[in-house]
């Protein structure tokens, strides 16, 4: 399991500590150093220089090749694509798959450095040392959650270890790295602070870590606990919505009252920005929003989800543009683009955007209690129709009576339906088609690979895409990693 990149012998910090006093961005850059990890972690600046790094190894994998696999994976994205995810061809020796795995394998063996050590860490803040410690246990929590919904279970490294320790390591089920993750995000609620001010803004926060446990909770379908951890967030009254929706994807609006957890981006610094503004339209583009174009491999949003707004439902025109101008001159009146990220300040330089992805934002923590009390008991005219609705008036789309959702089953599907229209392009559709009801799943997979189905065989969906392959070149190192089934 040598390139699991869990085990590191040095690393390299090139740390990016972001300062937020407002909705301002700041830079505090530490200069670039080579450290044995095992020594370097001792004083008080070590620690805070050393989990600003594990916060970096989240940004350049969230931008580019975490949305292109999950996204493509979905019915968000169109097959014209033409990339292995959204032609179900992808296998075991993928390198974008191997990318996502060795990132987050990478940003908890930097959790671990941190939670070997900082017990015996020289501090003279016992608070920072206590968030330091928290931050730490949720953002390792936060990669085994993606781990086990996007692989299934996976192997437990709860501390740093040696390579042969590593060579015998095995998966377990999903249960028992969910219940490690949960674990990880409980024990940092206790530790981190309610709020994060100053220079601090934009780190993992005790609502962050309930929040991301109630989707953790809802995904395993423990919706009790669920209700418990998002109710944290809701009674907190930290948090609202943004009376403009547009406003969720705006730099000026970062670290805003909507959002409860974003990664964070900053321009004009190699490999901090924000490369997914790029990432969503084609190289050969010709606009003012992307002065530099786009990528040869981008994410066209396919017609059936740009149908499913209402006419009148402002959200469709922020998240997706329809046509676009070539860079020859030539004009394109049906591609669809993404383009919920491009309503802010233009970047200069491509991947040099600065702003910020939102990994956890009120709306969603609001759609997932909703869900919550649908599942625990239907109730025709009850909260949850309350918070759906609030949530659709914002963006013009019509309200439902109560007569229009007679049953549980109903509910269900107008809360699947809500969240693919509030939250396109922020990459949680096929997180949501994973965890849906998988007959449900299938039936949607299949009729909308029907609707693009040139008879030729290309697009056919399997249900072994649910789990994605464990990199080959990892189960060559370590035979002890099973491979998901059909790959």
């Amino acid at each position: 399991m040598k390139r699991l990149h869990i085990y590191y012998h040095f690393i390299i910090l090139i740390v990016l500590v972001s300062l937020f006093p407002g909705c301002s961005k700041q830079l505090e850059l530490a200069p670039p150093s080579k450290y044995n990890a095992r020594d370097f972690y001792k004083t008080q600046q070590d620690f805070s220089l050393a989990i600003g790094g594990t916060y970096g190894g989240l940004r350049g994998i969230h931008s580019y090749q975490y949305p292109l696999v999950v996204e493509s994976l979905s019915d968000n994205i169109s097959t014209s694509t033409n990339n292995p995810y959204t032609r179900y061809t992808l296998d075991a020796s993928d390198p974008n798959v191997l990318s996502l795995w060795s990132a987050y394998w990478t940003i908890i063996d930097r959790a671990n450095n941190i939670l070997d050590q900082i017990d015996q860490g020289q501090f003279t803040d016992t608070d920072l040392q206590k968030k330091i410690k928290g931050e730490a246990l949720f953002i390792r929590g936060f990669c085994y959650f993606q781990l086990s919904w996007l692989f299934g279970g996976v192997p437990i490294v709860d501390r740093v270890m040696t390579e042969q320790e590593l060579l015998q390591l095995t998966r377990p089920s999903v249960e028992v790295t969910l219940t490690f993750a949960a674990q990880n995000l409980i024990t940092a609620s206790e530790l981190l602070p309610e709020t994060s001010t100053g220079k601090d803004i934009g780190r993992a926060t005790k609502y962050a870590a309930f929040g991301l446990l109630g989707r953790l909770y809802l995904f395993n379908k423990q919706y009790d606990k669920a209700k418990a951890a998002l109710e944290e967030v809701i009674d907190s009254e930290n948090y609202n919505l943004y009376d403009d929706f547009a406003d969720c994807f705006k730099n000026t609006k970062d670290n805003g009252e909507e959002h409860v957890f974003q990664i964070q981006y900053t321009s004009g610094l190699i490999n901090q920005g924000n490369q997914l503004v790029y990432t969503l339209v084609p190289e050969n583009i010709r606009s003012p929003l992307f002065p530099n174009g786009g990528r040869s491999l981008w994410l066209a949003v396919s017609k059936d989800l740009y149908e499913s707004y209402e006419e009148q439902d402002i959200r469709r025109d922020v998240t997706i543009q329809k046509g676009y101008t070539t860079s020859s001159g030539v004009i394109d009146t049906e591609t669809l683009l993404y383009v919920k990220y491009a309503h802010g300040d233009v970047p200069g330089i491509p991947e040099d955007n600065d702003v910020n992805l939102s990994v956890l934002r009120y709306t969603d923590i609001l759609l997932m209690y909703a869900e919550v009390l649908n599942e625990l008991e239907f109730e025709a005219n009850g909260e949850a129709l309350e918070i759906l609705n609030n949530i659709r008036d914002r963006g013009d789309a019509t309200l439902y009576e109560a007569t229009d959702l007679t049953s549980q089953e109903d509910f269900r599907e107008a809360i699947f339906h809500e969240r693919r229209l509030e939250l396109a392009c922020e990459f949680l559709r096929w997180f949501d088609l994973v965890r849906m009801d998988r007959t449900r799943a299938t039936s949607i997979l299949e009729n909308f690979v029907s609707q693009v189905n040139e008879g030729n065989g290309t697009y056919k969906f399997d249900s072994k895409f649910y789990l994605l392959p464990i990199p080959a070149s990892e189960r060559q190192v370590n035979k002890n990693l099973e491979p998901n089934p059909g790959y």
